[in-house]
């Protein structure tokens, strides 16, 4: 795979496209439903935090809520933004701490004992001839129990294989390299497997910065400090335009598949109400609020229904305001929303309902009682079905 390739499964059990969606969905129509109920479950547990929330806000914003009461005699309504000082307070030492090195706080190294690629190799130019001598007298067949067994079909190169991305650099001095640290002041020590972390990171980092990473986890810290939860969701697939003219002056963009983190408000995050934890979590639902240009650009990723997504856009706008949307607004009240509500499903489904479903499933997952699937739902359309590819299926915190 090259090194600006995004893997994606070409082989994930997906439902497939269709022209008549009514009539080729008839057998995966109680997805719909099940999915409905959930997502009523979800929303009517989360209530009582829906009131903090909105509380939180009030108070962050200077906004008296409908249960003040003011009499005639009080002509001052100033409202003191007390949240507000210690919500940006909080923020702003959070942000301090996330991006003290100026990127986003992730870095990998490798393990104690690393799989693949040795820990660390050397070599000396200058050996003296003494442990020349010393190692010329150890046995080659060395003891049971010192640390020198091979694995099997081992062969001479093995060390040489194990290098990563040192291979090229390293091969002047192959027949001089030895396994492990140094010993003698002059040794010039290698780690091909701290560098093989640090290009990882390295590759990380910048596809973390095309998607805009370090915003969105601006944005979910602030929503930590405010409403006390903050929510992340990605790597996805995404195909991003790059602007490009060719020699003859004309438009000729680039398309380039990138991973694609986002913010995810607490407003719109609908997860297991059963459960005590993530790790708990048979599901979670995200809300979406659409234009049909966003409706039409899923079309751009991986297994979405291109027709189905044309079919559900011909039915309208069917996007229905929450209560609390008017307190987000400042009390601007707005009557019509032309917009669309997709619903976004994570989350575990049984076998069985998937077979009575018409999903084939492979023969390697038939054991299991169930199985992780992500569903898109939309004007009572499932504009994208398909099995989790992730391995493992959870959720993280």
């Amino acid at each position: 795979m090259a090194d600006d390739d995004i893997m994606i499964e070409d082989d994930a059990i997906a439902l497939e496209d269709t022209d008549d969606s009514v009539q080729a969905d008839i057998g995966v129509s109680s997805i719909i439903p099940f999915i409905q109920e959930r997502y009523q479950k979800a929303e009517d547990y989360r209530y009582q935090d829906e009131e903090r929330w909105i509380r939180a806000y009030r108070n962050y914003r200077g906004l008296y809520g409908p249960d003040v009461q003011f009499t005639e005699a009080e002509k001052s309504r100033v409202f003191v933004k007390v949240t507000k000082t210690k919500t940006l307070a909080a923020y702003g030492q959070i942000v301090d701490v996330l991006f003290a090195n100026n990127r986003f706080p992730l870095s990998i190294d490798p393990t104690e004992l690393p799989e693949g690629v040795v820990a660390d190799v050397h070599f000396d130019p200058q050996e003296p001839e003494q442990l020349r001598e010393q190692e010329d007298l150890t046995s080659p067949y060395g003891f049971r129990g010192d640390g020198r067994d091979l694995p099997a079909g081992a062969t001479a190169k093995t060390l040489t294989e194990k290098l990563g991305p040192l291979e090229q650099k390293l091969d002047s001095v192959q027949d001089k390299l030895k396994e492990g640290p140094g010993q003698t002041p002059t040794a010039i020590e290698f780690s091909p497997a701290m560098v093989a972390a640090k290009k990882m990171q390295k590759k990380i980092h910048d596809q973390l910065d095309e998607s805009g990473a370090s915003k969105s986890l601006r944005s979910s810290s602030f929503e930590m400090a405010l409403f006390g939860t903050g929510v992340m969701k990605g790597p996805f697939a995404e195909d991003k335009e790059y602007p490009n003219w060719n020699d003859e002056g004309e438009y000729d963009p680039l398309f380039k598949t990138i991973p694609k983190v986002s913010h995810v408000s607490v407003w719109n995050f609908y997860p297991d109400p059963d459960a005590n934890n993530m790790d708990e979590a048979q599901y979670i639902i995200e809300r979406h609020k659409m234009s049909r240009s966003q409706l039409r650009n899923l079309k751009k990723r991986p297994y979405f229904r291109s027709q189905v997504i044309d079919e559900a856009i011909s039915y309208g706008e069917n996007y229905t305001k929450k209560y609390w949307e008017d307190d987000l607004a400042d009390y601007a009240p707005e009557h019509g929303v032309d917009r669309f509500e997709v619903l976004e499903y994570w989350g575990m489904v049984d076998v069985e309902m998937l077979q009575e479903q018409d999903i084939e499933i492979p023969k390697e997952l038939q054991d299991f009682d169930e199985l992780q699937a992500n569903v898109w739902v939309c004007n009572n359309k499932l504009i994208r079905m398909v099995l989790n590819p992730f391995k493992p299926s959870r959720f993280h915190t």
